[in-house]
């Protein structure tokens, strides 16, 4: 394409899509928790919704974030296949023929497994031209993008580890809304993504991370918090840094992939010998952390993602306190030198019969939570997205009463919630806070609890209404998209086909669309999003 204002014709390109089809994800699949109830075996029936609508919503994502492009520098889009391996929980297809033994006599009931995730080509087709000289990044490394890539699209796909190593296994932060219904992984580069991405590399790199607690990503709905996590998320996977991702911060208080507050959820005791076991000494003795209650499902999806994703970091990390050295080195690799992988593999292979059946061992999600304080041998991110909700009521009840329990009466929303006090706890990472105004809604604080709890911060409110001032150093803010971005976006909507007009042809052209377009949704990404669609 030229610089010139005629339209240029576009070259042949086609999109990428996942190949074979991916068997269920193992951390969905696995949850089968029982419980015991007057003496008989009751199905948990929490478990098993959550797994379901997980189920459902996982694979819709996973085969539109697989989906994608495939690039080189001497191309736009390249039409070569690539591919990438990656850890997975193994199925009953992985056993017959004799590939695989049950790993039953090795006192475990999971078994792991390598498997291929493939990109291949995906045709589209467009009624619109336009030039796309400018429209894709030379590197879909996000290391790599300068200023000069700002409004430009970069693939998370098979040339990075970020893809195959986290979001795989994880999902995005956001809904995901537009990676399923484009079929590609494709984010915008912009100013606040370059911003956020040097600010934390910047720590590890001038000796600042154990002096700074971390960052909260505000701004207005719809504008871009979530892909600002996901492209800070990427840059840290690439940089080698312990990338442990929690993009739906509500499967604590409303439930795993929750979609209302009707979503079925419980929480138990922590102190409950009758569903846990394993509960560490200082959870016992410590009077603030004994009246908690913790919810299965979220943590163990928690660590099990955690463990697939980043288990060649986690067994680098040795384990510091002497107390979990001694409680873990019977079922470590290595005896001698436990670390986090021993910690997490012990869930992800279900040494204590945890899916099946209560109690469930405790100890594995606060250890790795404390141990995640003391790593110095690689710098550590810790991304939370809908952090917000932790700040709300939750749909769980307090035991034997109709009381709703509050997110911060939870184990892990109880210590990751508070990122002044996590944040600055962490010798050498940092935590990174989304705020989410969409999603699920949050219950509202009753009246009868006001006297216990303070009110949810108002996070569109100029610094909170005067609420939790040491929080305002830490907020960085998203801002709606510039005239050139929202140009751009057009143009790659256009490209993707999901803008197919022809009759927007001139006024793409010239500039009219993108004007009456920013006017109508006042620029913010995901009414665009939604305009077009309609478009």
């Amino acid at each position: 394409g030229g610089d010139g204002g005629e339209a240029q014709a576009q070259p042949k390109t086609r999109l990428a899509r996942l190949g074979p089809r991916i068997p269920v994800f193992g951390q969905y699949t696995a949850f089968a928790f029982r419980r015991r109830q007057h003496g008989r075996r009751l199905l948990f029936d929490t478990s098993a919704n959550n797994m379901l609508h997980a189920h459902r919503a996982h694979l819709a994502q996973r085969s539109a974030l697989c989906s994608g492009w495939l690039r080189n520098p001497s191309s736009y889009l390249s039409t070569a296949a690539t591919s990438r391996k990656t850890l997975e929980v193994a199925t009953p297809s992985d056993f017959k023929g004799g590939a695989l033994k049950p790993s039953i006599d090795e006192g475990t009931l999971v078994k792991v497994v390598e498997r291929k995730i493939s990109w291949k080509p995906l045709k589209t087709s467009s009624k619109l031209t336009f030039p796309v000289n400018n429209l894709f990044c030379q590197s879909n490394d996000p290391l790599q993008h300068t200023a000069d890539d700002i409004g430009k699209y970069f693939q998370l796909d098979g040339s990075t580890t970020a893809f195959s190593d986290v979001f795989y296994h994880t999902g995005f932060c956001g809904n995901g809304k537009e990676f399923e219904r484009l079929r590609t992984a494709a984010i915008m580069v912009r100013e606040p993504l370059l911003s956020m991405r040097d600010e934390v590399l910047g720590l590890h790199k001038n000796g600042g991370l154990n002096s700074t607690p971390g960052f909260i990503i505000n701004g207005k709905q719809g504008y871009g918090k979530s892909y600002t996590l996901n492209y800070v998320i990427a840059a840290c996977q690439q940089a080698d840094w312990l990338v442990v991702n929690i993009p739906r911060a509500y499967d604590w208080s409303l439930g795993l992939c929750a979609k209302s507050t009707q979503f079925p959820n419980e929480a138990y005791r922590v102190t409950d010998e009758n569903y846990f076991k394993d509960i560490p000494a200082q959870i016992r003795e410590d009077v603030s952390l004994s009246k908690l209650y913790e919810s299965p499902i979220a943590s163990t999806n928690l660590l099990v993602s955690t463990y697939l994703s980043q288990k060649s970091k986690l067994e680098k990390i040795r384990l510091k306190d002497a107390e979990r050295i001694a409680h873990y080195a019977p079922l470590a690799q290595d005896a001698s030198a436990p670390t986090l992988a021993d910690v997490l593999r012990s869930v992800t292979l279900d040494r204590d019969d945890g899916f099946t059946d209560f109690p469930i061992a405790l100890r594995p999600v606060f250890d790795f939570l404390e141990e995640l304080k003391a790593v110095t041998e690689m710098p550590v991110l810790v991304a939370i997205d809908g952090f917000n909700y932790w700040q709300h009521i939750s749909n769980a009840k307090e035991w034997g009463t109709t009381v709703a329990l509050h997110s911060q009466q939870m184990l892990v929303p109880k210590i990751l919630g508070n990122i002044m006090q996590y944040g600055d706890s962490l010798q050498n990472g940092v935590m990174l806070a989304g705020i989410s105004l969409g999603g699920p809604s949050r219950p509202g604080l009753p009246r009868a609890l006001r006297s216990r709890w303070m009110p949810p911060i108002d996070w569109r409110k100029p610094v909170f209404e005067g609420k939790r001032e040491s929080l305002g150093p830490l907020v960085r803010n998203v801002h709606a998209y510039t005239a050139h971005e929202v140009q751009r976006c057009l143009e790659f909507y256009a490209f993707t086909g999901h803008l197919d007009n022809a009759g927007l042809q001139e006024q793409l052209r010239t500039g009219e669309l993108r004007r009456k377009i920013a006017l109508l949704c006042a620029s913010a990404p995901a009414e665009l999003f939604k305009v077009c669609d309609l478009m």
